[in-house]
């Protein structure tokens, strides 16, 4: 499942999306999906200047689609304190859903992932659950039955 328990985490503090960007490459190295975190970094930039990833209801979900990744991962966060992205509706950002897909043979995946997490975000119970739960295990359980992508080898 490329939603994993050890991605999930809750009550973080970072003071811009910079940091989140270097959190989510560095994650990325550490879990094997990735070699190289400025290589991530710089792909997490790259699709981020063609235009925001912050959605509406204080979510964005920065990702990237490249060759610098192994397989796909989703790493999730929950911030202390909003954060200002440039959101589709002005407001800062407090949930954070970064996704990495390797570029090739993935083409697919990367949209079902996009498209299944776009689809619960708009839920008011999957958004309120998200602000809600007490700690990474709780949260990681309700994902699980919310979101079902497994990556195809």
């Amino acid at each position: 499942m490329l939603i994993a328990r050890e991605n999930i985490f809750l009550n973080q503090t970072f003071r811009d999306k910079k940091a989140i960007f270097h959190f989510l490459a560095t994650h990325a190295v550490s879990q094997g999906w990735a070699d190289d975190a400025d290589k991530i970094e710089a792909d997490l930039w790259e699709r981020e200047n063609q235009y925001s990833t912050g959605f509406e209801s204080q979510i964005a979900i920065p990702h990237a689609k490249t060759a610098n990744v192994s397989h796909a991962g989703v790493i999730f966060i929950r911030l202390e304190q909003a954060i200002d992205w440039e959101s589709l509706d002005d407001q800062p950002v407090q949930i954070i859903f970064g996704l990495l897909v390797p570029e090739s043979g993935a083409k697919v995946l990367h949209l079902q992932i996009i498209n299944s997490l776009a689809s619960q975000i708009v839920d008011d119970e999957f958004r309120e659950q998200l602000f809600a739960a007490r700690d990474e295990d709780e949260l990681f359980h309700y994902m699980k039955s919310r979101i079902a992508i497994e990556e195809e080898v």
